[in-house]
This record gives structure tokens, C-alpha cells and sequence, in this order.
């Protein structure tokens, strides 16, 4: 539809003199369907549809009309044809490539997670490991005694203790335990034949891990053979 706003006719000018229909715009309709409603034939696109201005020819429009033109004629069948198979084709490659962005995507994604898991269990080993001192000396008022059970800080000291456990954080290193070099550090080490294998004697210091990681080895003295 365009608005035509040529100059009105003397047939249509007002016949009272008075002018009010002068300045209002005249409407006119363009045909520019494809298909002709009378007898359903298909319009050339290079032609131009009754009443209407000649518009840029759409590529798609325009391949198509070439397929349908091939596929008209006799000769033209395996033209179309091999033009079939390239869309396939491109069709196949496209998909390929949409196929690694999404692997790509979820590795990437993947990879993400596991290294915000593995800095957040580094924090929280962080902030464990600074309070091994104050369990130290919590460790050591209990073998003193100063620890009495149901005293306030004995309650205080357990819930510690336990907030700390919630996070993963466990204390090992025991007498009698074997010794391994990977978590157990020994200070003091004596030769003995009642043992096979150096062994625990003595904890110095417990150790402490969060899940799999060591914030500090125990301390111990250990004997073994000679």
C-alpha cells in the first residue's frame, strides 16, 4: 500500500470552495504477490506485478527460481541434483562444526568447574591450616587437665573441634601406627628388635589433613630394626 498525495482533481475538489479535502493523502494498493489469483500462475521475478515499482531481486528467490527453471526442463535434472548434494553437503559440515562447539563448550565449561572446586577447597585448607596452632594448645590443656569435661571452655573447645571436622578437617598420628614418610615426620628414632618395620612410638605433634590433602605431617619419634 502507498500513499499517493498528487493534487486532487477538479472532480474532487470540494464543490463548496472550501478546500477541506485538499490535504488529505489518497491511498492506493499494490499488487506484489508472486502468484497470479487468476489463473495461479507463478510471476517471472523479473517482472514486476500490476501497479507495482520494480523491487531488488531476493538471492534466495532468485536460486530458487533457478532450481524450479532446471528441474523444468528436461536436461536440467542433474543439475539440480548436484546441487542437492552440495546443500547436503554443507548441510553435513555445518553440523560437524556445531557438534565440536558444543564439546567445546562443555569441556571448557568442565574445566571451569573443577578449578572453582579446587581454589575453594584451597581456601578453606588455608584457613585451616591457620588454626592447627590453636589446636595445639588445645591439645595440650586437655593432657594437662585444664580441659575439664563439662566446664564452658571444654564445650567451647568441642565446638571447634567440630566445626572444623564439618569442613573435612581430621586429625591422625598414633602410637603403634606404621610409619609412612608421606604424612608422619620423625624428630626422634630409636633401634629396636621387638618391631619389623619402623613403628609409632611416641606422637609429638598429631597431624592434620582436609580430605586427601596434609596441612601438617605428625610429629614423632619412631623405632624400628636395626
Amino acid at each position: 500500500m502507498t500513499e499517493d498525495q498528487s493534487s486532487p482533481t477538479p472532480e474532487q475538489e470540494p464543490r463548496d470552495g472550501s478546500g477541506a479535502g485538499r490535504d488529505e493523502p489518497r491511498f492506493s494498493f499494490s499488487d506484489k504477490r508472486r502468484v497470479d489469483p487468476t489463473d495461479g500462475s507463478v510471476r517471472p521475478s523479473d517482472a514486476p506485478a500490476p501497479g507495482s515499482e520494480q523491487e531488488p531481486e531476493d538471492p534466495i528467490d532468485a536460486e530458487a527460481a533457478k532450481l524450479f527453471a532446471d528441474a523444468a526442463s528436461g536436461d536440467g535434472a542433474e543439475v539440480v541434483s548436484e546441487r542437492v548434494v552440495e546443500l547436503e553437503g554443507q548441510v553435513a559440515d555445518l553440523e560437524e562444526e556445531l557438534k565440536r562447539s558444543q564439546a567445546e563448550y562443555v569441556n571448557s565449561r568442565r574445566r571451569i568447574e573443577a578449578s572453582a572446586v579446587v581454589s575453594t577447597e584451597a581456601a578453606v585448607g588455608r584457613v585451616l591450616t591457620s588454626l592447627i596452632g590453636v589446636l595445639d594448645d588445645l591439645e595440650l590443656a586437655r593432657q594437662h587437665g585444664d580441659l575439664a569435661e563439662g566446664t564452658p571452655f571444654a564445650s567451647i573447645a568441642a565446638k571447634l573441634e567440630d566445626a572444623l571436622a564439618a569442613h573435612g578437617m581430621e586429625r591422625f598420628g598414633a602410637p603403634g601406627e606404621v610409619f609412612d614418610p608421606t604424612i608422619h615426620e620423625a624428630l626422634l628414632h630409636e633401634d629396636s628388635a621387638d618391631v619389623e618395620t619402623n613403628t609409632i612410638k611416641t606422637v609429638l605433634q598429631p597431624g592434620y589433613r582436609m580430605k586427601d590433602r596434609v596441612l601438617r605431617p605428625a610429629r614423632v619419634a619412631t623405632y624400628g630394626p636395626q
